[in-house]
C-alpha cells in the first residue's frame, strides 16, 4: 500500500466506512470530504473496509484499512496498523483539523487516543439522536453501558462536538451529561436539481433503503409492505439493505415486493429514487437520516416513524401528516395509502422539494462545516482586504512619496488595500498633504483618515488605526520610508500559499541591509535578544523583534489591540510580540509564525530619526519585563459566541 508520508493534509476525516453506500454517515462523510475539496482543502479519509488500499485522488485521498466485522458490519474492528498508522500521520500533519464521525467505533477512540497522546485537538460530528437496539434486551443494554461510559469519552475530551440535529444534541447533553452550551447544529443536507413536472415520468414506486439493523426495523415496513400490496397490484414495494434483522419468505409475498439483498452505492441509489415516488423510513431512533433529505431531493414523499429526529424533518417540510408511530405496522398502512393518493400531486411534492432544498441544502452545509472546521483556511479564501495602519507625526518631508509607493502596491486578484492613516496631532504639514494626496489617488483604494486631538505617541495612534480596520490582514507601515511597502506583497502571497499561518513578522537582520551605525544594530538586537527571553519558552524567538512589520490576522490584530496598554512611543513592538506569544488559540494551541527577510535603509537623527537607543532602549527593557510577566484578556468570538480569555 502507497504511503501518505508525503503529502501534508488540511483535514484528516475518520469513519467506520466511506465509499458511498446506503447509509447517512457514510454518505454524509463523503459529500462534506467531497464539497471541502473542491474548496482546496486537502483531505484525507480514513476509514474500513475488505482490503487495504491507499487511494491518491484530486485533494482528496484515501487510506483504507482491512477491519474485522461485527454485528453484521454494522460495527468494524479497527486495529494496531490503524492507530499506528493515525498516530504517524498526525505527527507528520501537526496542524490539520480532525474529524471523527460518531463516537461508538472502534477507529473513533483510537484516534481520540491518539489525538490526546499527541495534544492534537479534534472534532466530532454525531450522527446518532438515540440509543442502540439489539435483538437481545441483554446485549442492548450492554452496549449502551459501554457507549455511555467508554465510547463517550471520545465526546468528552472533544474540542468540539457537532450534532446533526437539535434532537442529536438534546440527546447527546442528556445521555453524556455535555453542556449543550459545547454542542453545535448542523444539519445533514444534500439537494439536486429536481423539477415538479418530472412526476409524470415516476414510477408507482415505494422505497425503503438501509442497513437491516434493529435500530432501523425494516421487519415494520415490510410487514406494512406485505398487507398493502395487493390493493395496489400496479405499484413496486422495495426493500433494499442487507443484515440479519429481516426476516421473510420469498414465496409467499405478493409478486409485487421486491427484495434486494445488496447495499448500494450512492449512485445506484440514487437512479431508484429518481423513478420512486415515496420513501419510508422506520427507524426507532436516529440522528438525522440523510437518506431521507436524499429521497425528497429526487422527488419522494417522506413517509417517517415518529422517532424524533424524523419528526424535527417533518416539522421542517411540513409533513408531518406523513408519520406514524414506530413500530407500529398498521398506522404504516394507513399513511402509506395515504402517500399512494398524493402522489399524484404535483404542486404537493414541488412544495417539498423545494423546502427541503431551502432548509437542507448542500452546499450551505459544506459551508458552514468548512468556516467551522477549517476558519483560516475558509478566511484565506475569502481574502478581500489588507488593512495598511499608517502612524505620522510631523513627516511633511516623506510622507506624499510613502503614500506614492503604498498605493501603488499590487497585491493578488481580489485582493484590495485599506489604508488608514492616524495623524498623531501633527504641527507640520502632514495632514494638508495627506489629505490631497487621497483626493487625487487614482489607484482604487479605500482611505480611512484619523486624528489625534492631541499627541498620543506611536502606540497609542497604531491602536486606533487598528481598531477601524476592517481587513483579514492587518499590517502598520511607518510613515519614514525606512522600509519598502513592496515587501508586503510577498506577505500576502504567504498568507495565501500557507493559510495556517496566523502572523509574520519581517526580519531586518540579512545580508541586503546595511546599518548605518552599529548602536542601532546592537540595540535591536540586544532589545530581541531580552524579549525572546520570555517568549521563545512560549514557542516564538523572533530575529527581529522591533520590527515595523508584523502582519497579523485581523481578527486576532484587533482583540490584542483592544486591550493595548502601552503608552511610550517604543513599548508597542515589546508588547505585541509578548502578546502574540503568550496567545492561544481556543483549543489551546500557539499561533502559528513565520519570518520572512526584508528590506531596510534607515534614517539618521539628522533625517529625522526618533529612537535615540539609551533612553529608548531602557524604556524598551522596562516593557518587554512587564507585557511578559503581567496577565492579559482578550475578548471575541468563537463559533459566534463573544468570549473573554486570559493569559
Amino acid at each position: 500500500m502507497e504511503s501518505t508520508r508525503k503529502e501534508k493534509y488540511d483535514l484528516i476525516s475518520v469513519s467506520h466506512f466511506f465509499p458511498p453506500r446506503v447509509g447517512g454517515l457514510e454518505n454524509m462523510a463523503y459529500n462534506l470530504l467531497k464539497g471541502l475539496s473542491q474548496r482546496n482543502v486537502k483531505c484525507l479519509a480514513l476509514f474500513g473496509s475488505n482490503k487495504r488500499e491507499y487511494v491518491k485522488g484530486d485533494n482528496l485521498d484515501y487510506q483504507i484499512f482491512k477491519v474485522f466485522s461485527t454485528f453484521g458490519g454494522t460495527y468494524p474492528l479497527f486495529g494496531l496498523r490503524f492507530f499506528l498508522n493515525i498516530f504517524r500521520t498526525l505527527k507528520e500533519n501537526p496542524n490539520s483539523k480532525v474529524i471523527i464521525h460518531s463516537r461508538h467505533l472502534t477507529s473513533s477512540i483510537l484516534t481520540a487516543i491518539a489525538c490526546l497522546l499527541l495534544k492534537h485537538p479534534y472534532t466530532v460530528i454525531e450522527h446518532n439522536g438515540g440509543p442502540v437496539f439489539f435483538k437481545s434486551e441483554l446485549v442492548t443494554r450492554l452496549i449502551n453501558w459501554v457507549d455511555r461510559n467508554v465510547f463517550g469519552l471520545v465526546l468528552q475530551f472533544a474540542e468540539d462536538i457537532l450534532a446533526v440535529s437539535k434532537t442529536s444534541r438534546l440527546w447527546i447533553h442528556k445521555n453524556f451529561g455535555i453542556s449543550k452550551q459545547r454542542i453545535g447544529v448542523i444539519y445533514n443536507s444534500f439537494n439536486t436539481a429536481y423539477y415538479a413536472n418530472r412526476v409524470k415520468e415516476k414510477e408507482n414506486i415505494v422505497v425503503f433503503a438501509s442497513k437491516w439493523i434493529k435500530v432501523k426495523d425494516p421487519q415494520t415496513t415490510l410487514d406494512a409492505y406485505t398487507k398493502i400490496a395487493n390493493n395496489f397490484p400496479d405499484w413496486k414495494f422495495m426493500m433494499i439493505g442487507e443484515g440479519s434483522n429481516l426476516q421473510f419468505e420469498r414465496k409467499s409475498l405478493p409478486a409485487n415486493i421486491e427484495i434486494l439483498e445488496k447495499l448500494l452505492t450512492q449512485e445506484e441509489l440514487f437512479e431508484i429514487l429518481s423513478k420512486s415516488k415515496i420513501y419510508i423510513n422506520s427507524s426507532l431512533s436516529e440522528g438525522l437520516a440523510l437518506g431521507i433529505i436524499e429521497a425528497v431531493s429526487l422527488g419522494n414523499i417522506p413517509i417517517l416513524s415518529n422517532a424524533k429526529s424524523n419528526i424535527e424533518i417533518a416539522e421542517i417540510l411540513k409533513t408531518k401528516d406523513f408519520t406514524f408511530q414506530k413500530g407500529n405496522t398498521n398506522d404504516l398502512v394507513k399513511i402509506l395509502k395515504k402517500g399512494i393518493y398524493l402522489s399524484k400531486d404535483a404542486k404537493k411534492i414541488s412544495a417539498i422539494v423545494s423546502k427541503n432544498k431551502e432548509a437542507f441544502s448542500s452546499e450551505q452545509m459544506v459551508e458552514t462545516y468548512y468556516k467551522r472546521l477549517l476558519p483560516r483556511h475558509y478566511e484565506t479564501a475569502q481574502m478581500k482586504i489588507l488593512s495598511i495602519v499608517i502612524p505620522f507625526y510631523n513627516e511633511e518631508n516623506l510622507i506624499t512619496e510613502l503614500l506614492k509607493k503604498v498605493s501603488a502596491i499590487q497585491l493578488p486578484s481580489g485582493i484590495s488595500k485599506e489604508i488608514i492613516l492616524v495623524d498623531d496631532a501633527s504641527k507640520d504639514n502632514s495632514r494638508n498633504l495627506v489629505e490631497k494626496f487621497v483626493e487625487k489617488d487614482e489607484n482604487n483604494n479605500k482611505y480611512i483618515l484619523l486624528k489625534n486631538t492631541r499627541n498620543k505617541g506611536k502606540s497609542q495612534t497604531v491602536k486606533k488605526g487598528v481598531l477601524a480596520s476592517t481587513g483579514e490582514l492587518v499590517v502598520v507601515q511607518d510613515a519614514d520610508l525606512e522600509y519598502e511597502p513592496e515587501d508586503l506583497v510577498t506577505f500576502v502571497n504567504e498568507f495565501i500559499t500557507n493559510h495556517n499561518i496566523d502572523f509574520i513578522y519581517g526580519n531586518r537582520f540579512n545580508q541586503r541591509n546595511k546599518f548605518t551605525g552599529s548602536i542601532h544594530s546592537l540595540g535591536n538586537r540586544f532589545v530581541t535578544m531580552a524579549s525572546n527571553i520570555f517568549t521563545k519558552p512560549r514557542g516564538f524567538a523572533p530575529k527581529d523583534m522591533e520590527t515595523c512589520y508584523k502582519m497579523v490576522r485581523g481578527d486576532i490584530m484587533r482583540s490584542i489591540f483592544k486591550g493595548l496598554e502601552s503608552e511610550s512611543n517604543f513599548g508597542l513592538e515589546p508588547e505585541i510580540t509578548a502578546k502574540l506569544a503568550r496567545y492561544r488559540k481556543p483549543n489551546g494551541k500557539k499561533l502559528n509564525y513565520k519570518q520572512i527577510d526584508i528590506s531596510y535603509v534607515p534614517r539618521t537623527i539628522s533625517q529625522g530619526k526618533k529612537m535615540r537607543w539609551f533612553k529608548h532602549g531602557v524604556e524598551a527593557l522596562l516593557e518587554i519585563f512587564y507585557f511578559n510577566s503581567t496577565q492579559f484578556t482578550v475578548e471575541e468570538y468563537f463559533n459566534g459566541k463573544r468570549v473573554k480569555r486570559k493569559f
